[in-house]
């Protein structure tokens, strides 16, 4: 048996604690990962998480002087970046997390720091940016690229051919059309069914989806 690698969680939240059912669920299968704790900004040190202690801020982070590990659990994807930014260091490592019942497919490619949870689906020839989420019971269709930092939601369908930008925030239970694109740093509603392109930082909602507002 490997020696677990050290990994931290990045924000210890309802999504942190989910990260760690998750990383505790790969190593009932694969026993790879030793949580050292979370880090929060908004949570004192010394506190305790579902059973984990929160080691500090992030500014802690960036003083870790031997290699770590860290998987950052945060849902906004301008949010997410913010971070990710932040307590960029050499002696951290950012892995993709793949959950063991997730079903991947064939030629996917996937940068730093994604994260697919349970019961994702994943077909042919799909590509992930880095800081990529794929939450619950999503499914990705063939030919389909999402950009860095974006987050889909649970239950969300995306359809072949279907691109998404980067900081891209696809809501619960949306469906995306076959060859629609979304643009960076747009927002589309949950339930939201979309079926023509989206416009950089737009948001949309409704079935048919529609233009709500512009933001930045």
């Amino acid at each position: 048996m490997s020696e677990r690698k050290e990994i931290a969680i990045v924000g210890a939240g309802g999504f942190g604690k989910e990260t760690l059912v998750m990383i505790n669920q790969i190593n009932a299968i694969n026993p790879q990962w030793l949580v050292t704790g979370f880090y929060d900004d908004g949570i004192a040190a010394g506190s305790t998480v579902a059973g984990i202690p929160v080691l500090g801020n992030l500014d802690a982070l960036k003083r870790i002087d031997q290699e770590l590990a860290v998987v950052v659990a945060v849902g906004d994807p301008k949010v997410k970046r913010s971070v990710v930014e932040l307590i960029q260091q050499p002696n951290l490592y950012f892995p993709t997390l793949i959950h063991p019942v997730a079903t991947i497919g064939e030629n996917i490619k996937a940068g730093a720091g994604c994260i697919v949870t349970a019961g994702c689906r994943l077909t042919i020839d799909i590509t992930l940016g880095d800081f990529v989420l794929l939450n619950l019971n999503t499914t990705v269709g063939h030919d389909v690229q999402i950009g860095s930092f974006t987050s889909v939601m649970p239950g969300v369908h995306l359809s072949g051919y279907v691109q998404a930008g980067e900081e891209v925030l696809i809501g619960t239970g949306a469906s995306v059309l076959q060859r629609v694109t979304i643009g960076n740093g747009s927002v589309v509603g949950a339930g939201a069914v979309v079926n023509k392109n989206v416009e950089p930082h737009r948001t949309v909602a409704g079935v048919p989806a529609r233009s709500i507002r512009k933001h930045d």
